[in-house]
């Protein structure tokens, strides 16, 4: 009988994660009986430990495409020499035509080959480097000695700064359709498009972290997100606040679809629409995603499901599935370092940042 399913060791996981599905389906009837619920349910869920389910892989309904992914996991297939590494920790990766590039405290920029080879660096900034942003032809970076550089993406030749105030420091930087978004410690938000300054908006607080998607800016540091649509047409430009969330950086777009980011405690991850249609909703939330603080976040499509890696204090890399407003962990792997940065290469490898310059390619099994 499929109501006594439940009672099956084999058979629970599977019937208790679909159940969790129609309680949330059901919130288009009434969200207040959805959510006391799956408020109720999810004291139930107790057994779910790694043996338990690990049974799983014997339900037949369950299909096989689906064991597969259960059975995919975590391993380190490369590290960056320890004669090439930063001499300082890593503060940002980012992913470019084929090639990984890095920032550090120790104020250098370096390019890597996907198996983490050293191909160039440069000597970028006297102090901290904050962010790195790139397009298909010039590499960005910022720092506390108040400027924004530019070089070439191919071999790291300065083209000089972007910007230089001596009382700013830049903490975050991102390229998008042409336009090159620069956020400080004062809460400015700065943008250049096709090279040239169109201006400048003061948001809610300093912009720790920031994503761009379209025309909506998503910004943050430690007690709100902030939603801003803006807009660059000809020689004006328009901004408008669409939304505050309670939420710290780190923060990262999953796909076109999802954005997430930290809870203010820094230890869940909470997941939101990235739609102005459904105001930004809330979808789900990954309680105690980490025991400790949560640093770095990193989100992708793969195969039309949207796939979520975090990482932080707790120097434990996690990959995280989000299906229908359900998250479930789909891998973890001790990488033996504090993580700080986390970019997604284009044939599903993992980069991975952090303590005393050293990165790592981790890959799926």
């Amino acid at each position: 009988m499929p109501g006594l399913q439940h009672v099956l060791q084999k058979k629970a996981p599977f019937h208790d994660l679909q159940f969790c599905k129609e309680l949330i389906k059901y919130k288009t009837i009434d969200a207040s009986i959805s959510k006391a619920a799956c408020g109720k349910i999810k004291n139930h869920l107790w057994y779910l430990n790694l043996e338990n389910v690990s049974l799983s892989f014997f339900d037949e309904n369950i299909l096989i495409d689906d064991k597969k992914e259960m059975k995919m996991s975590l391993r380190i297939s490369c590290r960056v020499d320890d004669a090439d590494k930063h001499e300082n920790d890593i503060t940002s990766l980012i992913y470019k035509n084929g090639k990984l590039y890095s920032g550090a405290d120790d104020g250098k920029i370096k390019a890597w080959s996907t198996d983490l080879t050293k191909l160039a660096e440069c000597s970028a900034h006297q102090l901290s480097i904050y962010s790195l942003a790139a397009n298909n032809n010039e590499l960005y970076s910022c720092s506390s000695d108040g400027t924004v550089k530019a070089f070439t993406l191919d071999t790291l030749s300065p083209k000089g700064n972007v910007i230089h105030e001596d009382h700013t420091e830049f903490w975050k930087l991102f390229y998008s359709q042409d336009c090159l978004y620069a956020g400080d410690d004062e809460g400015s938000l700065k943008i250049w498009k096709d090279g040239t300054f169109y201006g400048s908006l003061l948001l809610a607080e300093p912009i720790k972290d920031m994503a761009v998607s379209h025309h909506i800016v998503f910004t943050v540091k430690d007690t709100d997100v902030v939603i801003t649509e803006v807009k660059v047409d000809h020689d004006v430009l328009q901004f408008g606040q669409k939304k505050t969330c309670m939420g710290r950086a780190p923060l990262t777009l999953i796909g076109d679809k999802l954005f997430a980011f930290s809870s203010r405690d820094g230890k869940d991850i909470i997941v939101h629409e990235n739609n102005d249609h459904t105001h930004y909703k809330e979808v789900a939330k990954i309680e105690a995603a980490h025991n400790m603080v949560i640093n770095a976040l990193a989100g992708t499509s793969w195969d039309d499901k949207s796939v979520l890696f975090s990482s932080g204090w707790d120097k434990i890399l996690k990959k995280w599935i989000i299906d229908e407003d359900i998250v479930k962990m789909s891998g973890s792997l001790d990488v033996g370092m504090v993580v700080n940065a986390i970019a997604i290469g284009d044939k599903g490898e993992i980069y991975v940042g952090g303590a005393d310059g050293h990165i790592i390619r981790v890959e799926i099994e």
